[in-house]
């Protein structure tokens, strides 16, 4: 029987491939309210997609304004076990526009590389799972009841799913719950993440004269907020980024020495990183390994900064205004709100005179971790081995998935947190990319894990 939904798939290559360039070309940006028609777009496409395969679908506009949340049900029968699927159709904003080999929403295959926004996170990941549970249903029948949650805020740290998963918990509650939005691991190899980070993403503005200046009139004695801004966030590290908040690394709980141990595969694994990213060198805090440094230890970086005049030529001004935005990722034991509130204290310290600060917060969520020693992470491990030849290793990660934790709290079921993308993926950045063998071995995995959790 699974033999025959493998082979569908590859049969389907083609038409599955085009599917996923169809959704790749709705420019579905969750942070650009410009974009609000495509991201409901989106979602009606993923609605259609699933009610192709025979699913019964809601497009729920649960908190009014925000991107709809997808769900599709397969539900055979109320005695057999249920497994949850989450995706995002949401995907990050495409500057800087002019780094693209090929437009970000319009999809480009070369050399069996599929390039496009959304290609891998998170549309290639979703996109396999539906096409291989699909397979599977058409081929020889599913065996239990599958759900699927598919969301369009998750690069925004979203509010409409987890109020959705809190205000219907008893409903939904799945015995696995599958997450598929990840790629391997930058050695090679498949992850199932036993924790990931947090997130806290905030604003700060910084005002100074009411309208720009002439820096030859008012230089001297005009307060600029570009300096102070500047000051602002050069204080918050030190040279070799560390944290310099007040109390940042006070609640942090202690990482066992096997995790470590198991995510440092290979001892060139700083060097491989320091190449993928193109930098010189690695920066980070002395007496950490480069894996630590990337996925178990709290962050801070600054995202964007804007200020005064930066056309072409010469404006000698001093700016009005200036504004940062700047991402924490924090680790078991630190709390957002806590962090937010010392950031803030310390910010304020940092200040000159004439200068207004303020910090606003966009988004956050906290750090979680599980575990994959239960029979659906021996599923998928299995299906891992049999779909890519490789055998997933268990890690926690350092990117942020917001609404884990509340599916953890509220469907429960036993979690396995994967993805399928290649390495050098791309996401976040320009030219990013699925390789169509990821896209394709990933909905032969997605067929073996879902069929490896039929009821006996």
């Amino acid at each position: 029987m699974l033999d025959r939904a493998i082979a569908l798939a590859r049969e389907e290559r083609d038409m599955a491939l085009s599917n996923l360039c169809a959704a790749v070309r709705i420019p579905s940006i969750g942070a650009a309210s410009a974009h609000r028609p495509d991201m409901l777009r989106n979602a009606e496409f993923v609605a259609n997609r699933l009610r192709s395969m025979g699913a019964e679908v809601r497009v729920l506009e649960v908190i009014s304004g925000k991107p709809p949340v997808v769900r599709g049900d397969l539900l055979i029968d109320p005695a057999l076990p249920t497994l949850t699927i989450y995706g995002h159709y949401d995907v990050q904003p495409v500057d800087p526009l002019e780094d693209w080999v090929s437009p970000p929403f319009e999809p480009e295959v070369r050399d069996h590389v599929l390039y496009g926004r959304g290609a891998c996170d998170s549309k290639g990941n979703h996109m396999a799972a539906i096409q291989g549970v699909d397979c599977l249903k058409r081929s020889c029948g599913l065996g239990l009841n599958v759900r699927f949650l598919i969301e369009g805020e998750e690069e925004t740290t979203g509010q409409a799913l987890p109020a959705y998963l809190r205000e219907n918990a008893k409903e939904l509650t799945s015995d696995y719950v599958l997450v598929l939005d990840g790629s391997f691991h930058q050695d090679g190899y498949p992850i199932l993440a036993t924790g990931m980070r947090g997130e806290l993403y905030v604003e700060i503005y910084a005002d100074g004269p009411d309208h720009d200046l002439h820096s030859g009139h008012y230089g001297g004695v005009s307060p600029n907020p570009a300096n102070t801004l500047a000051r602002i966030l050069g204080a918050l590290k030190d040279r070799e980024g560390k944290v310099t908040i007040p109390g940042f690394y006070d609640d942090i709980k202690q990482i066992p020495a096997v995790e470590i141990q198991d995510a440092q595969r290979s001892q060139e694994y700083g060097e491989i990183v320091r190449k993928r990213i193109g930098a010189v060198a690695l920066e980070g805090e002395a007496g950490f390994l480069p894996i630590e440094r990337q996925w178990l230890r709290p962050t801070l970086d600054v995202n964007g900064m804007v200020s005064g005049f930066t056309g072409e030529g010469e404006k000698t001004i001093i700016p009005a205004t200036a504004m940062a935005k700047l991402s924490m990722r924090l680790v078991p034991g630190q709390d957002p709100d806590k962090i937010y509130s010392q950031l803030v204290r310390y910010v304020s310290e940092l200040g000159t005179p004439g200068v207004q600060l303020r910090i606003e917060k966009l988004g956050a969520c906290k750090a979680f971790v599980c575990s994959a020693a239960h029979k659906a992470g021996e599923a998928a491990s299995t299906a891992f081995e049999t779909s890519f030849g490789q055998t997933p290793l268990p890690v926690r990660k350092g990117s942020s998935i917001p609404v884990v934790a509340d599916l953890i709290e509220t469907i429960g079921g036993q979690m396995v947190l994967t993805g399928i993308g290649n390495p050098d993926s791309r996401v976040h950045s320009p030219n990013e990319n699925i390789r169509l063998d990821h896209f394709h071995k990933g909905t032969e995995m997605i067929i073996r894990f879902v069929h490896a959790l039929r009821a006996a």
